[in-house]
């Protein structure tokens, strides 16, 4: 033990004060003349005994009750051994998790209220010199800079709930990351939150970085909750007069299991699809809800349904860019394929155009979608790179073998896409043995599958040989195990290979009903396929369908029936745009991107799931969670109900006895008192003498 303030125990002095009382209180003694004193004589011996004893009680009182008040002013301290604190000032980072489940009722308020009251109760227990960071899943700017005393309180004050989401472990790592660059030599770094099972990523939680962290768990309470989970399309692209099947993910956390939960489909503001589904308690039940697209342009749509107190999930937005035509060109070797003409020419979708490879001009490739190279006797080196910075891009080439073709030329191109590569030529017929129905141009083609599907035969073709490096999948595989049709996936495009000329010499496929979706899909699924929807609080870049100018500073992102309206971050992909999503966007629902005042695209933003899940970690689990992963450097607090200024102080300082001297020395004066009021020893009745 020691003494935080030892020149206070000069007040020890005062003990000779009731010493010097003690002897000094002498009684005098009146005489009392009695006939018989035979009987007092004995009552007198007893009587002052316990006035001895009675006196050296109340003395020894007295001098408990200056020593402890004395200690109580010197502060003895029991030192934590397990303390790393150094003299000197403190770093101090507190994270506040403000996300949609600390809106949750705690025992005294929200859960959020708690952890602001936590987040000061930790700022009280440092000095004025101190220097303090505040963390919120916001992840602002402000963020990121050392803050007073006063100013951070301040800033706790203002915390509100947000719509941000993130795993523990990337807020963790920023946080560690911003106090490991402070000067002082201690570093505390303090996380108030509920552990929301879906965010505490214990295994993934940075490693001991010299900063002493500290967590806070919160008791919060599992609620039921029904929500949208996720929504998917039965097809990556869609056009005009296409039928699209929306299948929709719905999630019960609760414990009872419910009946015929409505769900409902808007698209532009029009109810599309109504259904129920039954949700078996903690699980999640699908349901397909149908519409048409009887346009072009942007499809803004939602799924909701109806669920309380927990709200904030009950809308699930997406967005659908319906391009009014698909352009195509197709860049002829030899005479025109009167197959490929037939089939494109004159499409509603499918805006077809041919030229001869004489008039073939690199800058015709860009504002394509589809490149279809039809027989083409070789492949120069600057048309090869010209097309593989296309389909990187994300476009689509289609190349169909010729009869006669330059393997060299053909290979050196091939390897710049990791596709197969030709390994001579095969002649003879050979009839197709399989059909990859689980790739993407064969969905929702056929309603079942069937073993007695009509199969192509080619009459010769090239041999495609895989190499190491090739990601091919194989479309068509004929019965001596060749590929006839493959697609290698090449940035964010796609290859098809073709192994034979698409002529009626050469194949009979043109004639089979196969034929049209193969073909057909792939310009249809040309379309880059982009995402229905965005989760707030993601980092990844959302892909847009057009080219933006972000120098022309005239785009805007501006949500549909709403007021908000900002200037995105609109970067640039080689001949895609990108948008980085920023904090700004705080309400989830469906937005409009205009450039110039016109409508380009849509986009959706939603909240973040991972609050949906109503499952948390306790104390004991918190604490389990770091035993088991080795997290050495982190401590949790046991006990809530604990002021977390004098938790610190303990575990900083030591255990401080001020306050038990001071109750000890109260309770000496109690004695004090109590000797001195109430009877001492035996009562005795009175005798009286005659």
């Amino acid at each position: 033990m020691i003494l935080s303030s030892p020149l206070f125990l000069i007040g020890l002095v005062a003990v000779a004060i009731p010493v010097i009382v003690h002897l000094f209180n002498f009684r005098r003694y009146k005489k009392v003349y009695f006939s018989n004193v035979e009987r007092l004589e004995q009552l007198q011996s007893e009587t002052r005994r316990q006035s001895t004893l009675r006196q050296l009680l109340i003395m020894s009182a007295r001098i408990l009750a200056i020593v402890f008040l004395v200690l109580a002013f010197a502060q003895p301290v029991i030192p934590n051994k397990n303390s790393t604190a150094r003299s000197g000032s403190n770093d101090v980072s507190i994270f506040i998790d403000n996300s949609f489940s600390m809106e949750s009722n705690g025992g005294s308020g929200t859960l959020l209220e708690q952890a602001k009251t936590k987040a000061r109760e930790i700022v009280a227990a440092y000095g004025p010199t101190d220097r303090f960071q505040l963390m919120t899943n916001d992840i602002e700017g402000r963020h990121f800079h050392w803050l007073s005393k006063d100013d951070v309180l301040l800033m706790i004050d203002e915390v509100e709930v947000s719509s941000a989401s993130m795993p523990l472990s990337a807020l963790l790592q920023r946080q560690f990351d911003f106090v490991g660059t402070g000067r002082s030599d201690n570093k505390y770094a303090y996380i108030i939150s509920d552990f929301q099972s879906s965010i505490a990523d214990f295994e993934a939680f940075p490693s001991d970085s010299g900063i002493v962290a500290t967590l806070v768990p919160l008791a919060a309470s599992a609620q039921n909750n029904v929500y949208i989970d996720s929504l998917s399309l039965n097809a990556p692209a869609f056009c005009r007069g296409n039928s699209v099947v929306a299948q929709v993910w719905v999630a019960n956390e609760g414990d009872e299991d419910l009946e015929k939960v409505p769900v409902t489909l808007y698209v532009n503001d029009r109810q599309r699809a109504l259904a129920t589904v039954d949700l078996p308690a903690r699980s999640t039940s699908t349901v397909e809800m149908h519409f048409s697209i009887d346009a072009t342009g942007i499809f803004s749509g939602r799924v909701e349904t109806t669920d309380y107190p927990i709200s904030f999930d009950d809308k699930l937005f997406f967005t659908l860019n319906v391009r009014d035509r698909i352009k195509m060109l197709a860049v002829e070797g030899k005479s025109a394929n009167e197959n490929l003409r037939r089939l494109f020419e004159g499409d509603s979708v499918v805006a077809y155009a041919s030229l001869g490879l004489q008039q073939m001009d690199f800058s015709r490739i860009e504002g394509n979608d589809v490149i279809l190279l039809d027989e083409l006797p070789s492949l120069s080196t600057g048309m090869a790179q010209t097309l593989h910075a296309f389909v990187e891009d994300g476009g689509t080439l289609v190349v169909v073998m010729g009869e006669n073709v330059d393997q060299t030329s053909y290979n050196e191109a091939l390897r710049l896409f990791a596709a197969p590569l030709i390994n001579g030529r095969n002649k003879g017929r050979v009839a197709a043995a399989t059909v990859n129905l689980d790739n993407a141009l064969y969905l929702n083609v056929f309603s079942g599958r069937t073993d007695d599907m009509e199969m192509p035969s080619v009459t010769d073709y090239y041999r495609l040989s895989p190499t190491s490096a090739t990601l091919s999948e194989p479309v068509i595989t004929l019965a001596n195990g060749d590929s006839y049709v493959s697609v290698t996936p090449c940035g964010a495009g796609r290859l098809y290979l073709i192994a034979a000329p698409l002529r009626d010499a050469h194949t009979d496929f043109v004639r089979q009903a196969l034929f049209v979706p193969t073909l057909y899909n792939m310009a249809l699924y040309s379309l880059r396929p982009l995402p229905l929807y965005t989760s707030m609080g993601q980092a990844d870049p959302v892909p847009l369908s057009a080219l933006y100018d972000a120098a022309q500073g005239n785009v805007k992102l501006t949500l549909r029936d709403g007021d908000y309206e900002e200037i995105p971050d609109i970067r640039r992909s080689g001949s895609n745009s990108m948008l980085i999503p920023h904090a700004t966007i705080r309400e989830a629902g469906n937005y409009i991107l205009a450039q110039g005042g016109r409508e380009t695209e849509g986009l959706s933003f939603n909240y973040s799931r991972l609050e949906s899940q109503m499952d948390f970690l306790d104390r004991d689990d918190v604490a389990k969670q770091l035993k088991d992963y080795n997290l050495n450097a982190f401590s949790v607090v046991r006990n809530a109900d604990k002021p977390l200024d004098t938790y610190i102080k303990e575990q900083t300082e030591g255990r401080r006895l001020w306050r038990w001297c001071l109750a000890a020395s109260l309770l000496m004066l109690l004695a004090e008192i109590a000797l001195i009021r109430l009877p001492f020893g035996k009562n005795r009745k009175k005798t009286q003498t005659a």
